[in-house]
């Protein structure tokens, strides 16, 4: 008897913190939120960077947003190209559509030989400031955003 309430007493206890955990991590503040959003999007062209150079290795030229769906590199159930240190884009649901993934539309451009590709992943949901992430087949990854943009 007093086993059962040992472990009763245990488990409560890490239900309670679960709902603590839970609710403080529904309290982010929206410019961490933004800032997760950036870190996201952020990664996400890292991962597609990285399924880049895989595809020119194997096939000798870069690959459309369409390849590497169908390769397998992206799909509704994730990536292969994650940062352990970011494993939201690893489970992310990736799709064909004008967002590849939920808030985030792709232009991925390759040239007319296959040898380089210009990446812009912009934020569907920043009308006002217009925030993108921009890469190319070199790996090097920027943020921008409209000139005209005061934040």
């Amino acid at each position: 008897m007093l086993r059962r309430k040992i472990l009763f007493s245990i488990l409560l206890f890490g239900l309670c913190l679960t709902s603590a955990w839970a609710q403080k991590k529904n309290t982010i503040a929206p410019a961490n939120r933004e800032q997760e959003r950036r870190s996201f999007a952020m990664n996400v062209a890292r991962a597609i960077n990285a399924a880049e150079t895989n595809y020119k290795k194997i096939h000798q030229t870069y690959a459309t947003w369409d390849i590497l769906l169908g390769a397998g590199d992206f799909s509704e159930s994730g990536t292969k190209w994650s940062s352990e240190s970011f494993p939201t884009v690893a489970h992310a649901m990736y799709g064909r559509g004008p967002e590849i993934v939920a808030g985030w539309k792709l232009r991925l451009t390759l040239s007319a030989n296959g040898n380089a590709y210009d990446l812009l992943l912009e934020d569907a949901n920043d009308p006002k400031c217009g925030y993108a992430i921009v890469s190319d087949e070199r790996g090097q990854i920027r943020e921008s955003k409209f000139l005209d943009c005061a934040s």
